[in-house]
């Protein structure tokens, strides 16, 4: 049965809120492991357990209350002095945090949270009780018999196993296995993408918050209604957002000024209908017309801003991961952030994690050399891996920066032809670019074996997805032996599409204008066959030319006379097209229940025309693919049909 009846708008905004503290708690030890004396981080970190803990009993979570307890007289006696922070405590603090996040999946179902394993809480009051340095693990392990231990002391064996994920000294490591692989890692880096492929051990339908496998007796059954209600609950405080209400209220203010303009349209509209079309009075209509269009875009910029939100609330969580990683791979790393003000679209931040968390794992994992190796070069011995977000224009920019080793255009290429994604002729005709390009492919990998953290190339492919579904692109930079960097283009909103919109006979279509680099006029005397394809030489650089008409499977009924040069992640077309029709901001709108192949949405022009946007990927997609006529969009006579639908 449901634990918390009655009180689930309760428990979803502990959830929100204890999620963020918890985060900003993971921060903050990160730091506090480079500033072990700072009593600010000390001070900070001990309030955010004693405010968690404050919660969670209001809640009667008696073992999440038990935990924060434990681990906030920690570090009350961290900040008057009474203890030193030492590797050792810092492993068992970042277990428990890992547990309080745990017994968060255990609240989101509705359930009251399990015990933390018996090794973190023997160890918490071990420092608690008897501040001073725990045991070498070889003494305890060989003072005690085989399968006990001393009572009252921790099994710092098994902590040790339960906190790293490594495991005992006696049990050989498994084949493939990273040595020092971190359970606390593999808890947070494991997106959901991979975990919904099955493309990672252990990854199989993951619970949320990585709530432990095992069930706690009483749990909430499948069918309970109580259940469901905090499940439904808890998927919907996903798509809640927190707007300042100085936003709302510019809101608010805007729509009182427009209620008083339509007022003064209704009064206007009344004297002319009545006769009166002096200049004075067609004068007033065009005044307040053009006043009502400036009141109505900063109504829509304002309500657009209310989707905006800063960025740094999906950045807080990087430096617990890449620390996390940085350890086990035994590289010293510093993720540094830059930029966490910066607002996008509220709807982009959930599907930017992936695609930054494997950012940042790779350059960790491959980008970072080894210290050893660092100090040989006459490199500093930490490596310094940049996260930084900025808004250029209308869009946002993030870039992912190490200062590494650097990617090696020549052996990207020798990979990709070892692993059979491309031909030798092909590399041989691939610029610095495009080679570089060439790790954004499927099963693309330079790792010879594979790990729990790396090797099976599937990475940069989710990075790649992501962005396109966000209508976004990544570029790549990358200089031997200086690093590498990753630049990824962002629209700041995806309610507001600018389109350039051109014609098929007198149909119009709109392709997303970042995709746009420009418009040339084409010349048959100029048009070249390559291998049966038609082709466009462009400042030197030879273009395939694609019919719009062809790409739809519409008959051709004349010869196209313009080209529009566009550009995707992976290669540079021109697409033939009949005529334009100018530049516009689309409001898009999705079709639910009827969507034809390669259509991204549609919107309506000012005359009140229907218009296709088009989704360019997926077209091209059907082109290599070579999907049949009857998959792709619908013949003219069906698109007319469709206007009136």
């Amino acid at each position: 049965m449901n634990d918390f009846a009655g009180m689930e708008d309760l428990l979803q905004d502990f959830l929100q809120e204890a999620s963020d503290l918890l985060s900003d708690v993971d921060n903050k030890l990160v730091d506090l492991e480079k500033m072990p004396d700072d009593r600010g981080l000390l001070n900070d970190i001990f309030r955010g357990f004693h405010t968690i803990k404050g919660g969670a009993g209001f809640l009667s979570a008696a073992e999440l209350v038990t935990l924060c307890h434990l681990t906030e007289n920690l570090f009350d006696q961290l900040r008057n002095g009474e203890l030193h922070l030492s590797p050792e405590l810092m492993d068992v603090i970042l277990g428990a945090t890992k547990e309080v996040r745990i017994m968060f999946g255990d609240l989101a179902q509705g359930v009251q949270p399990q015990s933390a394993p018996r090794e973190i809480l023997d160890s918490l009051r071990h420092f608690v009780e008897k501040p001073a340095a725990p045991p070498p693990v070889q003494q305890a392990a060989a003072s005690a018999p085989s399968g006990a231990k001393e009572a009252g002391a921790p099994d710092w064996q098994a902590l040790h196993q339960a906190v790293s994920g490594q495991q005992a000294p006696s049990a050989a490591p498994s084949p493939g296995a990273s040595p020092g692989a971190s359970d606390v890692v593999r808890g947070e880096i494991i997106t959901a993408t991979e975990a919904a492929a099955g493309k990672h051990p252990q990854a199989a339908s993951p619970p949320p918050y990585g709530r432990r496998t095992t069930d706690k007796p009483g749990a909430v059954a499948s069918g309970d209604s109580g259940g469901r209600r905090v499940e439904e609950r808890a998927a919907s405080r996903e798509n809640t957002i927190r707007v300042d209400t100085a936003r709302l209220d510019q809101v608010l203010n805007l729509s009182g000024e427009i209620g008083l303009m339509k007022n003064r349209l209704t009064s206007l509209r009344a004297d002319i209908l009545g006769g009166k079309t002096d200049s004075e009075t067609l004068h007033a209509l065009d005044q307040a017309v053009s006043q009502l269009d400036l009141l109505v875009s900063d109504l829509q910029n304002s309500v657009m801003k209310t989707r905006m939100q800063p960025i740094g609330r999906l950045f807080q969580k990087y430096p617990r991961i890449a620390r996390d990683l940085a350890r086990q791979l035994g590289k010293d790393v510093e993720l540094v952030l830059s930029g966490e003000e910066t607002e996008v679209d509220k709807t982009m931040i959930e599907d930017l994690a992936d695609p930054l968390i494997h950012l940042i794992r790779n350059a960790v994992d491959h980008g970072v050399e080894t210290t050893a190796d660092r100090l040989a070069s006459g490199k500093p011995a930490k490596s310094i891996v940049r996260l930084e977000a900025r808004q250029e224009g209308d869009h946002v920019v993030l870039i992912v920066a190490d200062d590494g080793r650097g990617i090696s255009p020549e052996r990207i290429r020798a990979k990709a032809v070892e692993k059979n994604l491309i031909s030798e002729e092909e590399a041989n005709t691939l610029d610095e670019r495009q080679s570089l390009n060439l790790i954004l492919l499927p099963g693309f990998s330079t790792k010879t074996e594979i790990s729990d953290v790396s090797g099976r190339g599937v990475g940069m492919d989710v990075v790649k997805n992501n962005l396109q579904k966000l209508n976004g692109s990544i570029e790549i930079r990358s200089e031997i032996g200086k690093g590498s960097a990753f630049y990824i283009s962002l629209p700041l909103t995806l309610a507001i599409l600018p389109v350039l919109l051109v014609r098929l006979e007198e149909q119009p279509f709109a392709l997303p204008l970042s995709m746009v680099r420009e418009i040339l006029p084409i010349e048959k005397g100029k048009l070249q066959e390559v291998g049966g394809k038609r082709t466009l030489v462009v400042r030197g650089e030879i273009l395939p030319v694609l019919a719009l008409s062809h790409l739809l499977g519409w008959p051709q009924q004349q010869e196209p006379e313009f080209g529009v040069l566009m550009q995707t992640s992976e290669r540079s077309f021109i697409l033939a097209v009949d005529s334009f029709a100018g530049r516009d901001d689309a409001v898009i709108k999705s079709l639910e229940d009827f969507r034809p192949r390669g259509v991204a949405g549609v919107t309506t022009l000012a005359n009140g025309q229907i218009v296709l946007i088009l989704d360019m990927k997926e077209l091209l997609s059907d082109l290599i693919q070579q999907v049949s006529p009857d998959a792709r969009i619908a013949s003219p006579s069906a698109m007319r049909a469709l206007e009136f639908a």
